[in-house]
């Protein structure tokens, strides 16, 4: 397993962010004209907004501010030395903000990227996945994350949780990348019946493409 790495945003007191994309508060004090209280720290809630990334709300001098996880990772951890705007996840995934996963760059880099190693349509980006219905253990084929979510109506941050293993399901469905190990993943998670479902799909869709 993974270690997690924790470091101060160096730019935002009081909260740091994970190498592998998460955000916590820090154990503070608070003094009022009523007194002083202790808070403690904690890890924030992500959502996605809409257009497939995650993000946050962070309280700075005194208000709630929204912040995108990739842009906290990439500050916390990569080195900027061009001062280059934004941050391209390597993978196309914009939910994985895994610190290996982005890279500071230019907007011309970041449109070329998508439009040479993935699909910049916000209803089709990151892997292709399979959303197995544990209920009718019936199986369907999504182009994304993102379109998952939309049609299933489930929560994309917990889509992406089921698929990495840290979640067992999410809306009554369970995920995985339609990959080369679908197969096999879901063999080993549901059984042969489904994995044979899996399959089918599989196969279809190379039928489709040739």
């Amino acid at each position: 397993m993974e270690t997690e790495i924790w470091k101060s945003h160096p730019d935002i007191v009081g909260i740091e962010i994970s190498n592998l994309g998460r955000v916590r508060t820090l154990d503070r004090v608070i003094s009022s004209e009523s007194g002083t209280r202790f808070l403690k720290g904690r890890v924030l809630k992500q959502w996605e907004n809409g257009t497939g990334y995650l993000q946050v709300n962070i309280q700075i001098d005194g208000k709630q501010t929204k912040k995108l996880i990739h842009r906290l990772v990439a500050q916390t951890f990569i080195k900027n030395s061009n001062n280059w705007p934004e941050v391209n996840h390597k993978d196309n995934d914009r939910t994985n903000n895994h610190v290996d996963n982005l890279e500071f760059c230019t907007r011309s880099y970041n449109m070329k990227y998508k439009e040479k190693f993935g699909i910049s349509n916000t209803e089709t980006i990151g892997r292709p996945v399979f959303a197995i219905n544990l209920n009718t253990m019936g199986v369907s084929r999504f182009r994304s994350q993102h379109e998952a979510g939309d049609k299933l109506v489930a929560n994309k941050g917990h889509i992406n949780e089921v698929i990495k293993g840290k979640r067992k399901q999410t809306g009554g469905f369970w995920f995985t990348n339609a990959d080369n190990k679908a197969v096999e993943t879901t063999r080993d998670k549901l059984g042969d019946i489904v994995a044979s479902k899996v399959e089918k799909l599989m196969k279809r869709k190379t039928s489709n493409i040739k």
